[in-house]
């Protein structure tokens, strides 16, 4: 039976919980300062307690705390929202994390989503935009867009990532990639215009993430569906591997002590 909490007492947890290492990294990430350094490990372990509780979900929210706002996300009811309501959550956001949150978790499972999508992705703001078409991904990975011009929705990707924002780029070429993933029909279509859109993130990829590069990110996807690895992935674990392993220092051979009562 979910556990029923009040507002107060669920910040106080929140709060409890926060680790000022993980706050400063979350404030370096784009977090704000009215952030506590909880993990998200234990921000679902609060929202598995507390069940779907959507008037709690829009208090939180309301808050104005980057955990409280996650813990949200887990806690709002998709069908509950007027597309009013959705875009007053998501377009005064400035945190990439928060927008991606907010669709993966809440929005495409809405009623509205094909709405908001359709509305961000032909607007001018770019986190909104990003949101646009990370909602197009998963609605296609949910088989929800079955009316959806795939050629030309690539066209699009392909005409509009190389002038995009960095933070709409990311969600233009998650929806790519996911139309590669999700739509075998289309995944050589999706793999040839990763290849011409190229390497745009200059970022190095992190200790056990997959690669941006949508071909590498499609193959390694679709690799791991199938149990095996890629080449591009079997390389990155091999240079990982080398980096971690230990560097053995040759130990200096001890002199051999001199006999007693030598001078």
């Amino acid at each position: 039976m979910p556990k029923t909490m009040t507002l107060s007492q669920v910040m106080k947890q929140l709060e409890d919980q926060g680790d000022e290492k993980v706050r400063q990294r979350y404030v370096r990430d784009g977090a704000g300062d009215n952030v506590f350094g909880v993990l998200l490990g234990k921000i679902r372990g609060l929202a598995e307690a507390l069940g779907t509780n959507h008037g709690l979900g829009l208090e939180l929210w309301a808050t104005g705390n980057h955990e409280a706002r996650i813990l949200a996300c887990m806690l709002l009811d998709p069908a509950a929202l007027t597309e009013k309501e959705a875009r007053a959550l998501l377009e005064p956001l400035s945190n990439p994390t928060l927008v991606d949150e907010l669709v993966g978790r809440v929005l495409v499972h809405a009623p509205i989503a094909e709405a908001l999508q359709v509305r961000w992705m032909d607007g001018s703001k770019e986190l909104p935009r990003r949101a646009g078409w990370r909602i197009l991904a998963g609605r296609i990975a949910r088989g929800l867009a079955k009316d959806l011009d795939v050629r030309a929705t690539l066209a699009r990707i392909e005409r509009e990532l190389p002038p995009a924002p960095y933070r709409v780029k990311e969600g233009i070429n998650f929806c790519l990639v996911w139309i590669g993933i999700h739509l075998p029909a289309y995944t050589a279509e999706a793999i040839a215009i990763g290849e011409r859109l190229g390497r745009w993130d200059p970022r190095p990829i992190p200790k056990g993430c997959t690669s941006s590069y949508a071909p590498e990110w499609i193959e390694a996807s679709l690799a791991l569906r199938r149990g095996e690895k890629t080449a591009a992935r079997k390389a990155m674990d091999a240079a990982a591997k080398a980096k971690a392993a230990p560097v053995r220092k040759k130990s200096a051979r001890k002199r051999p002590s001199a006999p007693k009562g030598a001078r």
